[in-house]
């Protein structure tokens, strides 16, 4: 008798997709008939581990997720528009907290990058079953490919998993081996959870030391990639947990930074891209939005870091000047990759804080069509991790982190001044670059940043409490959250900011 797993056949009804194979709520086949063929052959495996990573991905930088409100509740993007929880995560002073209600009309964020993590990891259990718990090989072209295929299943699960642990306070965790009853009692803390996700990209790791490559569209690359870099990709992807985990500054001097330095040092050795194909299946929407004229705009916090002599903050207030453009910024990219406007559009009725001189322009020409290749992981990112654990490593090591900061666009593009061998320094350094030169490249890069070193306004959420939608599965129907100056507890909601 095949069985189903019960979390999984939960979140199958929850996000409407099909989350097959694993283990079931002890009943004959009958309630999953179709897993037999859907994955009968090896093609139909290989059909199914293609789809892993674009779900992931989409989780991450569709405008139905979470991207766009955690840009905003970092103060990296600001926007007054109601759309995509945008405005409700910026609301100063920060004492709305994030409504987790089922009724809610903005609650379909959370649900959706939730649920696309967990469809993903469906997917990555359906390919796992097939082969470890079906005996399937996967041949493909007269080539025995199931290595291949059962690293990239562990890769999705590390990914999605990760991804759980970066935005959520807990998950459950379920594979082709696991299998958990649908409640809340059985999710686990987000530290949890992230060991889990490490552990399954380390498998991956290890499993890709065979000699294959990894079809290009598994990963919206234009040409295929070797074991060799793919490898050097979940490299990145560990050290990118282990980096942005913490939620305050206690748990960021708590991480092992040897392990991150290990990591980041094997990891990318140039952009991870993906390759835009319209608004299809791979489109960064969500950084569309965030920098679309009309739309998102580039918070003052981060105008300021470029130019000091500009307002840190848009004062609410209608006699608050409009800044002159600067003729000189300290960072010069202000003049290449911002837009300086005259005017604001926001509405004043929903505060004056949000209205903003700058915009984003340096993707303007890959976003007019949507279509060309864009770094969802810049090789600047794995090289600022990579300072950050010689940093805190602290000692000889603050030599190396410097010279890596110093080698990067810090200088080359921003043409600011090369940092001193000195742990503030190299820390405010790698703290600008996050906000300048990875400009909306990852999904809540910045809001990682910020809520480590506790930047984020007093009040705001430190993460997010499983969606409420799904909690009704579980049988809750009172729905926690987080947020409120009146909650700042520094563990759920930030007690401390920036201002």
């Amino acid at each position: 008798m095949k069985k189903i797993n019960k979390y999984l056949f939960v979140m199958a009804i929850a996000a409407t997709v099909l989350l097959q194979g694993c283990e079931d709520l002890d009943v004959p086949n009958e309630n999953n008939p179709d897993f037999d063929q859907v994955l009968a052959t090896p093609a139909d495996v290989e059909t199914v581990a293609a789809s892993i990573y674009n779900t992931v991905f989409s989780g991450e930088h569709r405008v139905g997720g979470v991207q766009a409100m955690l840009a905003t509740a970092a103060d990296h993007v600001t926007c007054s528009w109601g759309n995509f929880g945008m405005r409700d995560m910026s609301w100063e002073p920060r004492d709305m907290a994030w409504d987790n209600s089922p009724a809610y009309s903005n609650q379909g964020y959370t649900k959706y990058s939730y649920d696309q993590w967990y469809s993903a990891i469906g997917s990555a259990t359906d390919v796992l079953t097939a082969i470890d718990i079906n005996g399937m090989v996967v041949e493909v072209g007269g080539v025995d490919q199931t290595v291949r295929a059962r690293a990239f299943a562990k890769f999705g699960l590390g990914l999605a998993y990760g991804n759980l642990a970066l935005v959520f306070d807990k998950a459950h965790v379920v594979d082709e081996k696991t299998t958990v009853e649908p409640v809340i009692e059985t999710a686990l803390p987000y530290q949890e959870v992230a060991a889990v996700a490490i552990a399954y990209l380390e498998e991956a790791l290890a499993l890709s030391d065979a000699s294959f490559e990894i079809p290009g569209g598994w990963l919206g690359s234009s040409t295929p990639v070797s074991s060799a870099d793919f490898q050097k990709i979940i490299n990145t992807s560990i050290a990118r947990i282990m980096s942005y985990l913490p939620r305050n500054s206690a748990e960021l001097a708590a991480v092992d930074w040897q392990q991150v330095k290990t990591f980041a040092d094997n990891g990318i050795t140039s952009d991870w891209i993906v390759e835009m194909d319209g608004t299809n299946r791979w489109y960064f929407e969500a950084g569309d939005y965030l920098t679309y004229p009309g739309w998102g705009r580039t918070d003052m916090y981060v105008a300021h870091l470029m130019e000091p002599s500009l307002p840190q903050h848009w004062e609410d207030d209608p006699t608050f000047p409009h800044p002159a453009e600067p003729t000189d910024p300290m960072d010069k990219r202000l003049e290449t990759d911002f837009q300086y406007m005259a005017s604001n559009d926001f509405l004043a009725a929903r505060g004056y804080y949000h209205f903003s001189a700058y915009r984003f322009k340096r993707y303007d020409n890959i976003y007019t069509n949507s279509i060309g290749p864009k770094a969802t992981v810049m090789l600047e990112e794995n090289n600022l991790i990579r300072a950050e654990a010689r940093a805190y490593l602290g000692g000889a090591e603050l030599s190396d982190a410097a010279n890596i900061i110093n080698a990067g666009s810090r200088v080359a593009r921003g043409e600011l001044t090369p940092v001193a061998a000195d742990l503030d320094e190299i820390i405010d350094a790698i703290h600008h670059e996050r906000h300048v030169e990875l400009y909306t490249t990852g999904c809540g890069l910045q809001f990682y940043e910020m809520r480590k070193l506790d930047l984020l306004q007093e009040g705001t959420p430190l993460h997010l409490p499983i969606p409420g939608r799904t909690l009704e599965l579980f049988g809750v129907n009172q729905f926690y959250t987080f947020g409120t100056t009146a909650n700042a507890d520094g563990i759920g909601t930030s007690n401390s900011g920036w201002r």
